[in-house]
């Protein structure tokens, strides 16, 4: 596995893999950053400059469509005359109101909404405050940019797919994931400015433990967001080996570090993957 940082080169979060006849690269991203985290690498601006496509989770051009918009509305809602309140018992709700609160959130604003949305859109609230905008996030500097240099641009899933994995989620599973992200939203501050700092030094270890403590108390969401989507990514990247130009793949880091990883199934297919 290619998750032990050497300490005579500098790493990023940034791998090749070699085909017959091109180079795929495999950038691991952050979703949201702030401009003054531009300049990028070098290195990550020599791989885009070597590559002829863009492939990401999704094809984030397609986000803006009506139809796209009105799906992602549709999910978000609870179903007609659940709240919540409903969804978490009035126990939990409470605490995770408190928790809500104590980070300046109401959260009975969300009390129409699922609580997988709820838990993204504080998250992102957060984010904003601090600074972070996904529209300075890796992807979005690179889809403008490929725009502009006329590179073909593509996604491994679709939107619909996002949109369907959280919709999957038992409700039940869903306020799990709301209490343990507003139990987590003190740390996120901290945290995120350890990420930023993990991303730029490529420090895939600093991932991989994050990826454990995160996802080791509910297995099950670790296999859907993360494992799962990373077994049906894998043959569309290897696919990719097999073509004359060359790809910047790029996919949030966590797809890339610790077991079951793109980097890991890639391994254990024997292909070779290389950080830069």
């Amino acid at each position: 596995m290619a998750l032990c940082a050497r300490a005579d080169a500098p790493l990023h979060c940034l791998w090749e893999v070699h085909g017959r006849h091109n180079t795929v690269y495999l950038l691991g991203s952050i979703h949201v950053l702030r401009a003054a985290d531009y300049p990028l690498d070098a290195a990550v601006l020599d791989a885009y400059a070597r590559s002829s496509a863009l492939v990401m989770e999704i094809n984030l051009g397609d986000v803006d469509s009506a139809e796209v918009q009105s799906e992602m509305l549709t999910s978000a809602l609870l179903p007609a005359g659940k709240t919540l309140t409903d969804v978490l018992g009035a126990a939990r709700y409470a605490h995770a109101a408190t928790l809500a609160r104590d980070v300046g959130v109401d959260l009975g604003t969300f009390d129409q909404f699922a609580p997988w949305f709820a838990a993204e859109a504080i998250s992102q609230l957060q984010l904003t405050q601090l600074g972070f905008q996904s529209e300075s996030g890796v992807e979005m500097y690179f889809l403008d940019r490929a725009k502009t240099d006329g590179k073909s641009i593509a996604g491994l899933e679709t939107v619909h797919d996002q949109i369907a994995l959280f919709e999957s989620l038992a409700l039940d599973a869903q306020a799990g994931y709301l209490v343990s992200s507003l139990e987590q939203a003190h740390d996120l501050p901290h945290e995120v400015g350890d990420m930023v700092n993990a991303w730029k030094r490529g420090d895939t270890r600093w991932f991989a433990s994050e990826m454990a403590t995160e996802f080791g108390k509910d297995p099950a969401l670790y296999q859907s967001l993360l494992a799962a989507r990373n077994r049906k990514w894998l043959p569309k990247i290897e696919a990719l080996l097999n073509q004359d130009k060359n790809y910047l793949v790029i996919v949030g880091t966590g797809h890339l570090v610790g077991r079951d990883s793109v980097i890991d199934l890639l391994n254990k297919d024997g292909v070779g993957a290389t950080q830069r």
